[in-house]
């Protein structure tokens, strides 16, 4: 989800091969409808209420231009995607996920420059967004332990404590927004993409 807030932002890339690949070529105005093709994107990836439980199909990541998910830093795997070694000279981001912190030291193995943002106090949406999702995912203890990020060095999203109120929530993305120094925060683009995310969740 926060992947795909910040990834609206015209500093970082949606993970999708061919949505890089857009970006990279894109050489028309930074204007509205170049945000609203990327909101677009954004919004495809929430599924129809009653398709909630083949959520895995929607998600933008699921074809990670890198190659492989984020065990593959630990192995240390070549990242084939030439596209990927284009976005560090154009000055784009890019985001990945990991569900344990630990796994994050391989991170600047590939990229020099690493900001880290931890999901705290999760486990109440957590909890009721994966028995949508999959009766057989449960959430894992592990998670404010091994998953956690030293506050020193990241940006903290508190999410039972904003996700069910929008002006919370996007608020709060506008703090991330100025954390990763990307002055292109638009309420409007957040507000679209959260009320969508967050009808199926309800």
């Amino acid at each position: 989800m926060l992947q795909n807030c910040v990834g609206i932002s015209r500093h970082c890339v949606l993970n999708k091969k061919e949505y890089v690949r857009w970006q990279l070529d894109y050489s028309g105005l930074i204007d509205l409808g170049y945000y609203d093709q990327k909101l677009e994107w954004v919004l495809e990836t929430v599924p129809p209420l009653e398709r909630i439980k083949d959520w895995l199909a929607f998600e933008i990541d699921k074809d990670d231009p890198v190659g492989f998910n984020f065990m593959g830093y630990k192995q240390k795997k070549k990242i084939v995607n030439q596209d990927y070694y284009q976005l560090a000279k154009r000055g784009l981001w890019c985001t990945t996920t990991t569900h344990n912190f630990d796994s994050a030291e391989y991170f600047n193995s590939y990229w020099p420059i690493v900001r880290h943002v931890s999901l705290v106090n999760n486990e109440q949406f957590a909890r009721k967004a994966l028995a949508l999702k999959n009766v057989h995912l449960t959430y894992d203890q592990d998670w404010a332990t091994l998953g956690k990020t030293d506050p020193s060095i990241c940006f903290n999203f508190d999410i039972d404590s904003t996700i069910y109120n929008h002006d919370l929530f996007v608020n709060q993305v506008g703090k991330l927004y100025q954390y990763l120094n990307f002055e292109d925060f638009s309420p409007r683009l957040i507000s679209k993409y959260y009320t969508k995310y967050i009808t199926i969740h309800l």
